[in-house]
């Protein structure tokens, strides 16, 4: 009797744990772009990378603006279901203090990234690579898709890790409350 409760138990257990876990593995829905803001600023090291056509750039290149760096590889699928959503929301920030840059990690070179924003008809987003990943290294990213929020002084000050649904509303109203309207 006991051994075809706790059978019982265990099948009510797994099917309640499947039918709330399953939508959510296998979901095209991505969840919003929301960042983790940091109680401080953060410093960061110098961050290297360069831009489709060779040129050696890093972070402190780009002080003044808000900065939503993505770390990502075209290799990556959540990576890749993003990327649309990212598109968007340069294209939604075009005429904000707020520069979206995704740097991938591919060492396959430029031309690669190349194709995959063409294939995905990625207009709004410029190619930055570092296939030498100490992007990766410099933010602390553990996992791709990393987004982390630098702020005009080039400090980080928030972070997303994960692929979100970077156009959403919720995304937008993030922005505007950490950037201004």
């Amino acid at each position: 009797m006991r051994s075809s409760l706790t059978t019982f138990l265990v099948l009510i257990g797994s099917f309640v744990l499947v039918a709330n876990v399953y939508p959510l593995l296998f979901s095209k829905q991505l969840p919003p772009g929301r960042f983790t803001m940091l109680d401080t600023p953060k410093d960061l090291p110098v961050t290297e990378f360069s831009s489709a056509s060779g040129e050696a750039l890093n972070l402190g290149d780009f002080k003044g603006a808000y900065l939503i760096v993505n770390v990502w590889a075209t290799w990556c699928e959540p990576c890749r279901e993003e990327m649309p959503a990212l598109d968007q929301l340069a294209r939604n920030l075009d005429d904000r203090n707020i520069r979206v840059m995704p740097i991938s990690i591919d060492t396959t070179g430029s031309g690669n990234i190349e194709s995959f924003y063409r294939l995905h008809k990625l207009t709004d987003l410029r190619v930055y690579l570092d296939p030498s990943q100490n992007t990766m290294r410099t933010l602390n990213v553990f996992g791709i898709p990393t987004t982390v929020l630098i702020d005009p002084e080039g400090r980080e000050i928030g972070r997303m890790v994960g692929p979100a649904q970077w156009d959403s509303q919720e995304t937008l109203d993030q922005l505007s409350n950490i950037v201004g309207p």
